[in-house]
């Protein structure tokens, strides 16, 4: 059994390997295998954050993002140094992959946190933005990769309303407008959006004042023939009141 003198040992010779690492890595001596280090000293924090988290998925849901983090900061040190040129610039890809992933463990393990698919989401295709940027694939639109992520997000949040008995059907709409702007965007009539905005804005606007006119309008003048009308029926109901308590003491 360790007592509080053996804890201060080992956190003391802890502290000084790490001294002296950290000094050999100043000097450039390590070389690859300072970053080697780093990936592997990320790696085992964020297992651990990871144990954490899968032994009270309810109650430690939170240790799911560092975990997630630190996971993809390991891969990102890694990709950096050891990846083929090819994959090489991928890592932000795979650290912003990473934390979007612990949002969504956190929604997968309980489902009654459904704000975790938005950020989730939004993350999830950052990374598939960086990834084509990186990758230099040119059939595909980076901003229509992003759109079209974010609006099946809202998408897949929309449809998951009656399983989450919630009212998420007003993520439909956000998910319509993404997915209509990815889809306009991957094609050559880019250029339309210019003058789609301003209609839509020109027929919402006209939408709202057909509608105002359209509904029935209550004048100041018909408020005050109700009030009237109310002092007239107050003292009836008064009268009308009175006779059935008199009718109740008679037949008593």
């Amino acid at each position: 059994m360790f007592t509080r003198s053996d804890h201060q040992m080992w956190w003391g010779a802890l502290l000084i390997l790490l001294g002296v690492f950290l000094l050999l890595q100043a000097t450039g001596i390590l070389g690859a295998l300072s970053d080697l280090f780093w990936a592997l000293a990320f790696t085992a924090a964020g297992s651990v954050f990871l144990y954490t988290f899968l032994t009270a998925v309810q109650e430690r849901w939170w240790a799911a993002l560092p975990g997630f983090t630190l996971l993809g900061l390991a891969a990102t040190i890694f990709y950096g140094r050891f990846a083929p040129p090819l994959l090489a610039g991928v890592g932000g890809a795979i650290f912003l992959g990473s934390i979007g992933l612990g949002f969504w463990a956190v929604f997968i393990t309980n489902p009654r946190r459904w704000w975790a698919i938005i950020p989730g989401g939004v993350l999830v295709s950052l990374a598939g933005v960086a990834a084509l940027d990186a990758m230099r694939i040119g059939f595909l639109n980076p901003a229509s990769v992003l759109f079209v992520g974010l609006g099946a997000t809202f998408g897949v949040l929309g449809a998951m309303a009656g399983h989450l008995n919630r009212n998420l059907r007003w993520a439909y709409i956000p998910a319509a407008i993404l997915l209509f702007m990815g889809v306009v965007v991957m094609t050559p009539f880019v250029g339309v959006l210019a003058w789609l905005w301003p209609l839509a804005l020109i027929v919402v606007g006209a939408y709202l004042i057909v509608r105002q006119l359209k509904a029935p309008s209550s004048s100041p003048l018909d408020a005050t023939e109700r009030q009237a009308d109310n002092k007239i029926d107050a003292p009836t109901a008064l009268a009308a009141s009175d006779e059935r308590v008199s009718g109740d003491v008679t037949s008593r």
